[in-house]
């Protein structure tokens, strides 16, 4: 294939991972709404005229990250278990497939969790560097020179924050003339990468160690998102992901809603694929009729394409509409 397509990822791409990896357990795949408003809120169901948004939100409010952390550890957890033993397996499967077919694309995800970036590492296309997009500064042990001067031909760029990143914008510095150091906003943001519990799906790199401030790391999901759009990793990533998007010919959304409480999230996108090459947007979702009539009400000069399908049945179909 001589041309590689932009991707943008939602949660719906993760949907057939644990099944893939045989596992059928409850808990033991990334959590759809149900999962997680049992594991972080002990919820049976949506609480009447609420939404998970404002449990999270309300959360936050009350400075309780507890609910958060509980959707981080959930998501390392299927990082580790599902999206490393499906990287690794010998049986082929559709992620296997997927990344095979798409080797140097570039994947933008609003995702938290590190699905895109474990295959393509295995692969030998992204290193953690530079492969989100931003300089990150990513610790190598002694006799793994060899992994020094890898760089990477995909990118997956994190539009609400990665849960491997962790970024200081303020350092200890002294002065002229004085012997206390200060608290002082650096000239640029230093961003590590901070793989936590998740190490294994890296080696040989390894942690930045320190605090494992998740709630700082990612922008919670709540209703509006335009305070953590703010973020300086955020907003660096937005800015690659509108230039990624610009030189694009076709784009596929897979698994993403695009739903009307993010339209902060997406329009900027949506506007670069406006002033693109090839100005297509192919939709992959189960939903994808809806998804795309809600889509061309604000931009009905984009070619957009609907295809009703979730993510494993497009990979098996041998990537329909491309």
């Amino acid at each position: 294939m001589g041309w590689m397509p932009t991707f943008i990822i939602g949660a719906g791409f993760n949907a057939d991972a644990a099944g893939e990896a045989g596992r059928q357990q409850p808990d033991s795949g990334y959590p759809l709404v149900g999962d997680t408003l049992r594991l972080c809120f002990d919820l049976p169901g949506i609480p009447e005229a609420k939404s998970i948004e404002d449990l999270f939100s309300d959360a936050l409010e009350r400075r309780e990250y507890e609910p958060i952390r509980k959707l981080a550890e959930c998501l390392r957890f299927a990082d580790h278990y599902v999206a490393r033993a499906l990287a690794i397996a010998e049986r082929v499967n559709c992620y296997q497939r997927f990344f095979r077919a798409f080797p140097d694309s570039s994947f933008l995800t609003f995702n938290y969790d590190s699905l895109p970036e474990t295959f393509l590492f295995r692969l030998g296309r992204w290193y953690p560097r530079d492969g989100y997009g931003v300089g990150v500064t990513a610790h190598l042990p002694p006799g793994s020179e060899e992994f020094a001067d890898k760089t990477s031909s995909a990118l997956v760029l994190h539009l609400h924050g990665s849960l491997c990143i962790r970024t200081s914008e303020y350092e200890a510095r002294c002065k002229p003339g004085e012997t206390i150091a200060w608290l002082t906003e650096r000239d640029e943001p230093r961003y590590a990468f901070d793989p936590s519990s998740i190490s294994a799906n890296f080696t040989p790199f390894d942690r930045d160690v320190g605090a494992d401030d998740v709630e700082d790391r990612i922008i919670a999901p709540v209703p509006d998102k335009s305070q953590g759009l703010k973020q300086a990793f955020i907003r660096d990533t937005y800015t690659k992901a509108v230039a990624a998007l610009r030189d694009s010919g076709t784009v596929v959304a897979i698994g993403y809603s695009f739903n009307a409480h993010d339209r902060g999230s997406y329009q900027t996108l949506l506007e670069a694929l406006h002033v693109s090459k090839g100005r297509r947007l192919l939709v992959v979702s189960p939903d994808a009729d809806t998804v795309v009539k809600a889509i061309r009400l604000g931009f009905p000069d984009l070619a957009i394409d609907p295809l009703k399908a979730t993510f494993k049945q497009w990979v098996t179909a041998s990537f329909p509409g491309l």
